[in-house]
């Protein structure tokens, strides 16, 4: 009667092979995975001023820190540093134009001429 120990017996060759194939197919799909998850990774870069949304980096108190508005936001901080020339309202003005905001576009609607 046999124990309930595995074997200890070297493995045959086929099972080596066997095993070395398995153990790459494993480190294949892992590689594969990683590659995939970097180059299909579509997230919204929030660093970026685009598609009505200014993001401006600036110093602050604990380090450097991300200003970020959009839409109605994004135009109204635009329109309010548009005629300001200290060194974050030119960034602002920088990001405006980035995200297609031009001051003469930034006026919000306020209905119809009277």
């Amino acid at each position: 009667m046999r124990g309930k120990t595995p074997p200890t017996e070297p493995l045959s060759a086929g099972e080596r092979r066997k095993l070395v194939i398995g153990t790459a197919v494993v480190a294949l799909l892992i590689v594969a995975g990683a590659v995939a998850w970097t180059l299909l990774d579509h997230r919204p870069d929030y660093s970026r001023s685009e598609n009505g949304c200014v993001a401006v980096l600036s110093a602050g108190t604990m380090g450097g820190q991300q200003q970020r508005a959009c839409g109605e936001q994004a135009r109204q901080w635009c329109l309010a540093v548009s005629t300001q020339t200290d060194a974050l309202a030119v960034k602002v003005q920088q990001e405006c134009r980035r995200a297609g905001i031009e001051p003469a576009n930034a006026i919000p609607a306020t209905g119809t001429p009277g």
